[in-house]
């Protein structure tokens, strides 16, 4: 019942405890109205969708994440990711005035927009770790090992903020509290994928893939308020009566553990006769086919983290006493004296459907359309995804990759991102503007990873020398397939 006081005032308020363990660990800042900038400050580690590196068919490691059968026909023989960093926040009320997203003093005074009926924000954040994808010819295996966090924040009342920050005397509103959810859960996954040619003739090509997810949970926090009303009393707020739930699981490792899983599809349309093609097989000399265009579509993030220890779950309606509620922790009371109805439940990973169209406009330059939708559902313990929408022009070579994706997240707020791969490493963002031009902030993003890359199968590494004949130092990082012969039928 008092849970969106609670939840309003530690936001407004940074000087009030209440409720500390359970919003602390959703909002370790000072503001939760400056959540999105002051996350990239104090990384806490899919997912926005990070475009860049995710449509790339050179890293499909990160590809792998939102669809699995990416991993079949992958450009390299071997990717080995070995390490990677990535986090977004979006929010609609919190913001840096005039300002740039690296101009970390700013953090401390950023502004709120006051302006909005409901506020809502959304974070993703993730560490890849030593991750890899093998081409086995006509099948192929992937792992990974990743730890995410996502946090999504909808329909928070932004008239009770401005009723706590004006404090006008005197003044006394009650408004109603409607749909409000917040949701943080932090998981580590290992992830194994396998992937498969389904049908090749003539110059169709179909592939299959699937993912399984060990989950190991390390944090969650939910609160919702479905509906109530509260009086706002010269900056003083008091829920009268309302409706909701909220769970908790006290940050730890292993704190619950689950499964997951992803599939996906993808169909190709080659330039070529494809009907006995092999990657990296002999018949093509050990490298891969172009494409015209191709479609995919995947299911990602299908299952949930189980809390069995140190966790607990409570719902309540207009029979209790509000004033029970709050008086629980304002009387000085731990986190240990709220009430509960059960310590076991399930937090669900922010499942949703991804569908992508790339078109090969043949040089390198490519074009591509990525919807991603959310599917979880709004009353589980667990965070959703953003909804997105992007279209992606796109250069890729072997060693250079430079894409420009505009995207709108939610349907309602535009990005104009970079990514760029150099070689070994891809960097990019999102939203590329607020890092060289001054504006009012709301979004940032910004993600890193670093990967090794394998192009010939065994038995296609031949080096063009022979003894120390014509031997060059840096032939021994650029072997070639002389022989075709040599190359594996698989």
């Amino acid at each position: 019942m008092r849970s969106i006081y609670l939840l309003l005032r530690l936001s407004l308020n940074p000087n009030r405890t209440v409720l500390q363990s359970l919003m602390n660990s959703i909002f370790k800042i000072r503001y939760i109205l400056l959540i999105s900038f002051m996350l990239l400050n104090h990384l806490v580690l899919d997912a926005q969708e990070w475009i860049g590196t995710t449509i790339d068919n050179y890293t499909p490691v990160n590809s792998m994440l939102i669809n699995p059968s990416a991993i079949v026909d992958q450009k390299p023989w071997l990717d080995v990711h070995l390490i990677g960093v990535g986090a977004h926040a979006a929010n609609n009320f919190g913001y840096l005035e005039n300002s740039r997203v690296l101009n970390f003093a700013g953090y401390q005074t950023g502004k709120v927009n006051l302006e909005r009926t409901n506020g809502w924000a959304q974070v993703n954040a993730q560490i890849l770790g030593p991750s890899a994808s093998l081409s086995l010819g006509k099948q192929a295996i992937g792992l990974h090992t990743s730890i995410r966090s996502a946090i999504s924040i909808n329909k928070i009342p932004l008239q009770y903020a401005r009723a706590f920050i004006e404090r006008v005397e005197g003044d006394s509103t009650v408004f109603s509290v409607n749909n409000t959810r917040v949701k943080s859960l932090t998981w580590a996954e290992v992830g194994l994928s396998y992937g498969r040619i389904l049908y090749q003739f003539d110059k169709d090509f179909l592939t299959g893939g699937i993912t399984v997810n060990r989950l190991i949970g390390l944090q969650s926090a939910t609160l919702f308020i479905d509906e109530g009303e509260m009086l706002v009393d010269n900056g003083q707020g008091t829920l009268l009566s309302g409706n909701g739930k909220y769970a908790y699981a006290e940050p730890a490792f292993t704190m619950g553990g689950g499964w997951s899983t992803s599939i996906g599809f993808t169909y190709k349309r080659m330039i070529d006769d494809v009907s006995s093609y092999v990657p990296h097989g002999k018949n093509v000399r050990c490298t891969t086919l172009p494409y015209k265009w191709k479609v995919s579509a995947s299911l990602v993030d299908v299952g949930g983290v189980r809390v069995k220890r140190n966790g607990f779950y409570n719902k309540f309606d207009e029979t209790d006493n509000s004033d029970d509620y709050l008086n629980v922790l304002e009387g000085g009371n731990g986190i240990d004296a709220l009430p509960r109805d059960g310590d076991r439940y399930t937090a669900w990973l922010p499942m949703g459907l991804n569908t992508q169209f790339d078109f090969n406009l043949k040089g390198g330059i490519f074009f591509n359309a990525l919807f991603s939708q959310r599917l979880s559902f709004p009353s589980s313990y667990g965070p959703d995804r953003s909804n997105l929408l992007a279209v992606t022009a796109r250069y890729e070579k072997n060693w250079l990759m430079v894409a420009l994706p505009l995207s709108l997240e939610n349907y309602r707020d535009p990005h104009l991102g970079l990514a760029v791969r150099f070689w070994l490493i891809t960097v990019g963002t999102e939203q590329v503007l607020p890092y060289f031009f001054k504006t009012d902030v709301y979004t940032a993003d910004l993600y890193v990873h670093l990967r090794l890359r394998f192009f010939d199968a065994p038995g296609c590494r031949t080096p063009y020398f022979k003894g120390l004949k014509g031997f060059k130092f840096g032939n021994l990082f650029n072997p070639k397939a002389k022989d075709p012969a040599s190359c594996p039928h698989w």
